[in-house]
């Protein structure tokens, strides 16, 4: 069995001075005179970007960031062998010393990184009432992301995604296990749950894509859709109109790293402050109105980012076009989780792919345990409110059949 080599992030000198002297020296552009409440509507303003850059300067400290992760979280590496090419993993571990505990694999998305795990982490693993479910916590930099290595291949999917953490996990010894993730790593989740459904017991997302459902195989389901869709289309603030919003004006994004991520990245790549305007313009509008980013964290987000230099991070948008949009249709959207999967979910209304009960009933799992529409909260659940993201989780875990419940307990009791 391969094993795993503890990890520390040590970011080489020679590359932290490139970064400080390119944010030093980094030119803003001018920016537009937008009405109040409509600064964001060109991207991210320019009196946002000098803030963040005199912060950067003069104020962020990376090797005091460094240093707390490092102390914070218990990271290795692994070497996974996938499709004849060879990746070295980057992962947070960390068990519990509570009997009973149950495996997770979290997994993030873009624009976030491994960190997302960071405000849960601890609750989940060490929760501090004894009465509540404890798991041993698996959070993966996905191939391409933070401290993980990138596939060359044009040819990957996520399927390859969900098959590489599969392999970290048996390589762990968690033979059986939960999955749970937002954004991409809310498909990568569910990518799992079908492709590896003797390992996977239970998915739980807190993002949901979904395809409608079909008239002549789903009359039903069907006719309730179209009787939402024309109810809500135009309704402010519904799932539907929060849809179509962002695909009509935030899509942007999505069509450049999913048609030319290679050369969008040779920009990221060389200007720091470029790589945090673009991760940046997409983490302001997927908040809820009572949370608010801190400039640390934002340029810690984007550090994850810019050390790698990678492209894979921008090319898991092609998974949304061509040849992988049809893998991604017929094995994923096309047809709902193994029934003998327990499934749950996580809504909160600020998030913009979410779908209704009805419609996640019909097209996503027929056996959902769990479901819980939030009051408030956007897509990065475990930032934002990591206190019901938890609460959900642990509620969530104890819908779960009985029998996968005991296997997942006696997976998590292996000695590794």
């Amino acid at each position: 069995m391969t094993t795993p080599k503890p990890f520390k992030i040590a970011v080489d000198d020679s590359l932290l001075a490139f970064v400080n002297q390119r944010v030093a020296t980094g030119r803003i552009p001018e920016g537009y005179n937008f009405p109040p409440g409509k600064e964001w509507t060109y991207g991210v303003p320019s009196q946002e970007m000098s803030r963040l850059k005199e912060y950067w300067t003069h104020k962020y400290d990376w090797r005091a960031v460094e240093a707390r992760i490092n102390s914070y979280l218990k990271m290795f590496t692994i070497p996974i062998e996938h499709n004849g090419e060879s990746f070295s993993m980057h992962f947070v571990h960390h068990r519990s010393e509570k009997e009973g505990a149950v495996p997770m694999l979290f997994q993030h998305g873009w624009p976030g990184s491994f960190l997302e795990v960071e405000p849960i982490i601890d609750s989940l693993v060490n929760p501090s009432d004894p009465s509540h479910q404890a798991y041993h916590i698996i959070a993966p930099s996905l191939p391409g992301f933070g401290f993980s290595s990138s596939s060359k291949s044009p040819d990957f999917t996520l399927i390859d995604i969900a098959a590489i953490n599969n392999k970290i996990m048996l390589a762990l010894g968690y033979t059986k296990y939960i999955v749970q993730g937002g954004d991409w790593g809310s498909m990568v989740s569910r990518f799992a749950a079908v492709g590896h459904s003797d390992n996977v017991l239970a998915c739980h997302v807190n993002m949901i894509v979904a395809t409608p459902p079909v008239w002549y195989t789903q009359p039903i389901s069907f006719v309730r859709f179209v009787v939402w869709a024309i109810m809500n289309a135009k309704k402010p603030g519904s799932m539907l109109a929060k849809m179509l919003w962002w695909r009509k004006d935030e899509n942007g994004y999505l069509e450049i790293q999913g048609t030319k991520p290679q050369t969008l990245t040779y920009a990221l790549a060389d200007s720091p402050l470029g790589q945090l305007a673009w991760i940046r313009d997409k983490m302001q509008p997927l908040i809820s109105n009572d949370y608010r980013w801190q400039d640390e964290d934002v340029i810690t987000w984007a550090m994850m980012y810019i050390i790698p230099g990678s492209t894979g991070s921008s090319a898991i948008y092609t998974n949304g076009k061509g040849k992988k949009a049809k893998i991604f249709q017929q094995v994923l959207l096309d047809k709902p989780l193994p029934a003998k999967q327990d499934f749950g979910a996580s809504v909160f209304p600020d998030d913009v792919f979410n779908v209704p009960y009805f419609w996640a009933s019909a097209c996503v799992s027929k056996n959902i345990v769990f479901w819980k529409e939030h009051a408030v909260g956007g897509h990065f659940a475990s930032t934002e409110k990591p206190v019901e993201l938890v609460e959900d989780i642990r509620e969530f875990t104890k819908n779960i059949r009985k029998e996968n419940m005991t296997a997942l307990k006696q997976s998590g009791k292996l000695k590794l």
